[in-house]
């Protein structure tokens, strides 16, 4: 698996629990067994209610969202709650 490699790369990592959609889980695989492997400076596992906040903490205005299931939901809610930070 080379996705702790490529979130690595970013300023911070926030993650959410993993949680399986279609497929059975894989075992040993979760959220913070992928934070230990990040190496980013910033990393933190966070609740989905937490997201804006976290961001809006790091000053930065560009974000990007990846996962699968419902969260993409969160777009329009971050989009919202990050106008009237920056």
């Amino acid at each position: 698996m080379i996705l702790h490699l490529v979130l690595s790369q970013f300023d911070a990592a926030f993650l959410l629990e993993i949680y399986p959609a279609r497929e059975l889980p894989i075992l040993g695989v979760t959220s913070s067994w992928l934070l230990e492997k990040i190496k980013s400076p910033v990393k933190k596992l966070i609740s989905k209610s937490d997201i804006a906040s976290e961001i809006i903490k790091l000053g930065h205005p560009i974000f990007i969202t990846l996962g699968a299931g419902d969260i993409g939901v969160e777009v329009s809610v971050l989009k919202e709650k990050l106008n009237y930070a920056y």
